[in-house]
This record gives C-alpha cells, sequence and structure tokens, in this order.
C-alpha cells in the first residue's frame, strides 16, 4: 500500500450549495441582494414573560404601576423576538423613569 493515495473528490452542485447553507442564513443576511432593503423595515420586537394565573378581569383592573408576578427568575435574560424568530437576549432595565431593554446577546 506505498502508492496509496487518498483521492480528491470534486463537489458538485448540490453539494457545494448544501455546504453554503451548512451555515445559518442569518449570519449571511448582509450577502442577499435585498440587504439595502431590507436593513431599513421598521420591525416589531417582542419580548414575551409568561404569567401564570392571570384573569382577563386582573387585565382589565390593572392600575398605572402596579406589578404582576412572574414565575420568570429575575436573574435570567428574557427572549427578544420578531415574528417568530428569536434575535436574542435581553434584560430589562429602568432608564430616566422610562422601561427600557438591553440586548445582552445575539442568537
Amino acid at each position: 500500500m506505498a502508492d496509496a493515495q487518498l483521492a480528491v473528490v470534486p463537489l458538485d452542485r448540490a453539494e457545494a450549495e448544501r455546504d453554503a447553507t451548512a451555515t445559518p442564513w442569518i449570519t449571511r443576511i448582509e450577502q442577499h441582494e435585498a440587504w439595502p432593503m431590507l436593513s431599513r423595515m421598521q420591525m416589531l420586537l417582542t419580548v414575551r414573560i409568561a404569567l401564570n394565573r392571570i384573569k382577563v378581569r386582573d387585565l382589565l383592573h390593572l392600575q398605572q404601576g402596579q406589578v404582576l408576578a412572574s414565575q420568570w427568575s429575575h436573574t435570567n435574560d428574557v427572549p427578544l423576538v420578531v415574528g417568530e424568530v428569536r434575535l436574542g437576549w435581553s434584560e430589562f432595565e429602568v432608564l430616566e423613569q422610562r422601561m427600557a431593554l438591553r440586548l445582552t446577546r445575539l442568537g
């Protein structure tokens, strides 16, 4: 087996495309031909925290400054979502008497 060599097999087009899509599309979004338009689109960001045992009656009687209890730990970051895609993780913060959201990590 002294003459044995490793075979070099060229990738066909399908294999090359499959390899290119192995990385998540969001990491390559800036390469998309529509990126100049997409980058200027306004999006609605959503942060959802589960509130257990809340009733519609409770929502209707909410007063300014009232606090609702959640099972979410205050040390855990909350998911930041655009549509149905989780964009990253965030944390709440108070900034000049207003509620703010700080992005802590992407993905």
